[in-house]
């Protein structure tokens, strides 16, 4: 699933009362959270934590 696809899935969810965060990461490549070489770069590095916060409080 990629970018608009993705934010297409979070309306149609939020349209049926699904309690839904859609962010999007202007400037990001496809993947950038699973590459090593960018692991380190503070906009990375600030997307994982909000997705890991995201995360946390739903599955708790």
């Amino acid at each position: 699933m990629l970018r608009d696809e993705g934010e297409a899935y979070a309306r149609k969810l939020d349209a049926a009362g699904v309690m839904v965060t859609s962010v999007r990461y202007n400037g990001m490549i496809h993947d950038y959270g699973l590459l090593n070489p960018l692991s380190q770069v503070p906009a990375v590095k600030a997307a994982m934590r909000q997705a890991a916060g995201e995360l946390k409080v739903h599955l708790h």
